[in-house]
C-alpha cells in the first residue's frame, strides 16, 4: 500500500487494455476511470488506504479510446500497527451486464412512449385478475386506489355496460384468454366517453399466469354519452375469431364432429396432450395461444362455429 504499484496478473492488463509491464502505477489506472465517474470512484485507493474495502462498478476509457465497464472489489490487510500493508482485489469486465441492463431500459423506454402516444391507461393485475399498477386508470376516471380494488373499478363503467364489461374480463381470466371489449367509462370530468380494453396474459414457464397487462383506447367519434340521454352509435361488434376457447367449447365441437383426440390432434398438427389439456379445465398447464388457434380452426374446418354471446356462456353450433 506505501509503495503506490499494482502487482497485477496478465488478466487485469488485459482487460484494461494495456500491455503486460513490470509495474502498474495505482495512479495509471486511476486515471484511466472515465472523465463522469472520476469524481464518485477516483478516492478507491484512499478508501483502501484507511482500512476500509470496497465494491465499486464504474467505466474506463483505454488506450485504443474505448469504454468498459468494471467492477472493482478490494479489501487490505493491516500489519501490527494497526495501517494497512497490503492490499488484495480482483476486477471484472461487466460490461456485457450494463449493456444488457441499457438494452432493457431502452425498450421499457420505447413501450412508455407508445403507450403515452396511443392509450388513454395502461393497467396490469395479478394473476387473479386484480388491478395492481392503476395509476393512468385512476387519473382516467378519478377513482382513487380503494376504488378500484376488487371489482369496484367496474363502478367507473356506464351502468348498461357494467354487467357485460365483467363478464367478458371474469370468462377472459378464467380462461386465460386475450380480452377485448368496448365499453362507457365516466371519465374525470364527468362524462361518458367510449373505450376499447385489451388485455392479455403474461405466462410463466409452466404455462400459468403471472400477470395481465391491459390498455384502454380512445374510440374514436364515440366520445360521449349525451346529457340528454341521446346515446352515441353502438360501437362495433368485438372480433372474436381471435378468442381462445374453452374446455366444454373443445369437448362439444370435438363430439359434434365426432373426431376423436388423436384425429383432431393430427388436423390441428397438435400433440394429442395437447388436446387433452386444452379439454380439462383445472389444467395446470395452458397451451400457448397459436396452438389454441390451430384446435380452433381446424374444428371450424370440420363444421361447427363457436359463439361469444355477450350475454351467455361460450357455445358452440353447427356453422
Amino acid at each position: 500500500m506505501r509503495s503506490g504499484v499494482l502487482d497485477a496478473t496478465p488478466g487485469l492488463y488485459r482487460i484494461l487494455g494495456l500491455e503486460p509491464a513490470a509495474e502498474l502505477p495505482v495512479g495509471f489506472v486511476l486515471d484511466m476511470i472515465h472523465p463522469d465517474d472520476r469524481g464518485v470512484h477516483g478516492d478507491q485507493f484512499a478508501v483502501l488506504n484507511a482500512g476500509q474495502p470496497i465494491n465499486r462498478e464504474f467505466r474506463i476509457v483505454r488506450p485504443d479510446r474505448t469504454q468498459r465497464w468494471i467492477q472493482h472489489r478490494g479489501e487490505v490487510a493491516l500489519g501490527t500497527d494497526g495501517r494497512p500493508t497490503y492490499g488484495m482485489g480482483v476486477i471484472f469486465d461487466v460490461t456485457a451486464r450494463h449493456d444488457a441492463m441499457q438494452a432493457v431500459l431502452q425498450r421499457h423506454d420505447r413501450l412508455n412512449a407508445l403507450v403515452t402516444v396511443t392509450a388513454a391507461a395502461f393497467w396490469t393485475t395479478n394473476h387473479q385478475g386484480e388491478l395492481n399498477e392503476c395509476a393512468q386508470w385512476m387519473n382516467l376516471t378519478g377513482q382513487s386506489y380503494a376504488q378500484t380494488r376488487g371489482t369496484q373499478w367496474v363502478d367507473a363503467v356506464h351502468p348498461e355496460d357494467r354487467a357485460r364489461t365483467l363478464a367478458a374480463w371474469t370468462t377472459a381470466v378464467q380462461h386465460a384468454s386475450a380480452y377485448n371489449t368496448e365499453y362507457r367509462i365516466l371519465c374525470a370530468d364527468g362524462i361518458y366517453r367510449w373505450f376499447n380494453s385489451r388485455a392479455a396474459p403474461v405466462l410463466n414457464k409452466d404455462g400459468s399466469v403471472r400477470e395481465w397487462v391491459g390498455i384502454c383506447l380512445n374510440v374514436p367519434g364515440q366520445s360521449r354519452y349525451g346529457q340528454q340521454g341521446v346515446l352515441t352509435p353502438d360501437p362495433v361488434e368485438p372480433d372474436f375469431s381471435d378468442r381462445a376457447l374453452t374446455a366444454a367449447q373443445v369437448r362439444a365441437a370435438r363430439g359434434m364432429v365426432g373426431l376423436s383426440k388423436e384425429e383432431l390432434a393430427k388436423m390441428a398438427g397438435v400433440s394429442i396432450s395437447t388436446i387433452v389439456r386444452l379439454e380439462d379445465a383445472n389444467s395446470p398447464v395452458r397451451p400457448r395461444h397459436d396452438t389454441v388457434m390451430a384446435v380452433r380452426r381446424a374444428l371450424e374446418q370440420a363444421g361447427v362455429a363457436f359463439t361469444f354471446d355477450t350475454n351467455a356462456k361460450p357455445g358452440v353450433r353447427e356453422a
